[in-house]
């Protein structure tokens, strides 16, 4: 018994099933990270507590917490939750190579900086879950001499009250490795208070 369908019908059917597929595929991909247990947000909350910087190390971390750890790399990481108000995060930035990459709980990127960005000692960054702030214009103040400032602060809108900060120190040699540490533990992440923002600088 054969089947008599038209080819114009049978091309119509196999493009309506490999567009249905298409479609199915790309839901499945936009929503597995917000229900997979096994995002970064996920696997660190035994090590890193909310609102606080953990500091991690690469060649002791096993499995890695953070995709793509690099070893001559040091680590310190913020999940953070502005549900109670905004977040401070005050970081070292010694050299054009630290940076500091913030991310949604489901690891969008969102906003990233280095030291050859702000042209700083050191950076203090207000993150706020304010959508009235764009973070094309974002406020910004330097503090200190002309030039190479002591500290530049910026205020940093979030696209959702939870995500997660990391703070990235590279290590050029090892000899070099405990100064590294010791730069990065100045590093200090915590909630604060409308109250508290005006002397946050101080």
């Amino acid at each position: 018994m054969s089947l008599n369908i038209p080819i114009s019908q049978l091309l119509f059917r196999i493009t309506t099933l490999i567009v249905f597929g298409a479609a199915v595929h790309i839901c499945i991909i936009l929503i597995m990270p917000h229900v997979s247990k096994g995002n970064a947000w996920s696997r660190l909350e035994d090590s890193a507590k909310l609102n606080e910087l953990a500091f991690l190390d690469p060649t002791t971390e096993r499995p890695s917490p953070i995709a793509f750890m690099a070893p001559d790399v040091r680590y310190a990481i913020c999940r953070y939750d502005l549900s109670n108000g905004p977040l401070q995060l005050r970081a070292p930035l010694p050299n054009d190579l630290w940076s500091i990459a913030l991310y949604s709980q489901h690891g969008e990127n969102y906003f990233l900086i280095s030291g050859r960005d702000v042209q700083s000692k050191a950076v203090n960054l207000l993150v706020v879950d304010d959508k009235t702030i764009d973070n094309e214009k974002q406020e910004e103040q330097n503090i200190g001499a002309p030039g190479k400032a002591e500290l530049r602060e910026i205020t940093v809108a979030a696209p959702a009250k939870t995500g997660m900060i990391v703070i990235r120190a590279p290590v050029p040699k090892p000899a070099f490795a405990a100064e590294v540490a010791t730069l990065l533990e100045q590093a200090f992440c915590r909630p604060i208070t409308f109250n508290q923002q005006a002397s946050r600088s101080q």
